[in-house]
C-alpha cells in the first residue's frame, strides 16, 4: 500500500478527511486554517447531496443557483485552490452517491484520511439538532465503504484519527496526522483567535451558527466531555452497525 500520494513541485498537496457527522471533523479542520501554507475547503460536496437536482435530502429547502452543481464542479473548486497544501473535510456521505470512474481517479490522486467517534457519543449530539436523519445521514456505512475504496481498491495505507483522543491530545495527533501526510506539524494549528470559520451568508448564518457553536465560541482544541447517552430505541440496530464499523476503523487511529 502507498502511504503519501507523490505530487510535483507545481502541483498542491490535496488532502481529504472524510468524517460522519458530530465526530470533531469542523475542529480538525480548523487547525488546518492556521497554517500560513494551506487553502481550507469546508464540505465542498454537501450542495451536491442537499441542493442539487441529483440531491438525496430535501431536509434543508431549495437553493436554486446550486441546481446543477455536480461531482465535477465540486472537484474542479478543489483543484482550483493554489496553496502547497489544500485541505478539505466533508462526510462521506455527501460525496459517495455520487462516485464514479473519473472521482476515483480524483480520490487516487488525493490523500485520503479518515475521522471517526464513538457512535453512541455522535448519535447522542446529533439528536440535539436533527432528529429526522437517515441512516445514510448518520455517516457510518458511507464512511466504511469510501474507506474500502481508499484501501482496498486505491492501495492507499489508512490513516484514522479518533475524535476523542485527537481533543485528549491534539499536538501529539496532530504531530502523528502532519507526519503521516506528510507535512511538518505547526504549533499554531492549536490555537485561533477567532472560532468562527467563515463569515456565513444571511440564508447559512442560523443553521451554522447552531451546529459550529462550540467550535466559533472557542480559542482551541477543547478536551472532550463525559456524555450522556440517549439512543431511541428504533435506531439502537443502527448504532450497533455502526459499532463495528467504528471498531474496524480504530485499529488503524493515528
Amino acid at each position: 500500500m502507498q502511504s503519501i500520494v507523490e505530487c510535483s513541485k507545481n502541483e498542491p498537496k490535496i488532502v481529504a478527511l472524510w468524517g460522519a457527522p458530530r465526530c470533531a471533523s469542523t475542529v480538525f479542520e480548523k487547525t488546518f486554517m492556521q497554517r500560513c501554507d494551506t487553502v481550507v475547503l469546508h464540505a465542498p460536496f454537501a450542495d451536491i447531496y442537499y441542493f442539487s437536482k441529483w440531491r438525496r435530502s430535501t431536509s434543508f429547502g431549495n437553493r436554486q443557483d446550486r441546481q446543477n452543481y455536480d461531482i465535477k464542479s465540486a472537484v474542479e473548486e478543489i483543484k482550483s485552490k493554489v496553496a502547497p497544501l489544500v485541505f478539505f473535510k466533508d462526510m462521506a456521505f455527501q460525496a459517495l452517491p455520487y462516485i464514479d470512474k473519473e472521482f476515483k481517479y480524483f480520490l487516487g490522486s488525493i490523500i485520503n484520511t479518515f475521522i471517526i467517534r464513538h457512535p453512541q457519543e455522535t448519535i447522542t449530539s446529533l439528536y440535539k439538532l436533527y432528529e429526522n436523519f437517515t441512516e445514510e445521514e448518520f455517516g457510518f456505512s458511507s464512511l466504511d465503504e469510501m474507506y474500502k475504496i481508499v484501501t482496498q481498491e486505491l492501495g492507499q495505507q489508512p490513516i484514522v484519527v479518533e475524535s476523542n483522543r485527537f481533543r485528549q491530545n491534539p499536538d501529539k495527533i496532530l504531530a502523528s496526522y502532519c507526519q503521516r501526510i506528510g507535512v511538518e506539524f505547526d504549533p499554531r494549528m492549536l490555537g485561533w483567535n477567532d472560532g468562527k470559520l467563515k463569515q456565513w451568508e444571511s440564508r447559512d448564518y442560523e443553521f451554522h451558527t447552531k451546529w459550529y457553536k462550540t467550535l466559533e465560541n472557542s480559542s482551541g482544541i477543547l478536551p472532550p466531555t463525559q456524555v450522556k447517552i440517549n439512543i431511541f430505541p428504533e435506531h439502537r440496530k443502527m448504532v450497533e452497525r455502526a459499532e463495528r464499523i467504528y471498531e474496524k476503523l480504530s485499529r488503524s487511529t493515528v
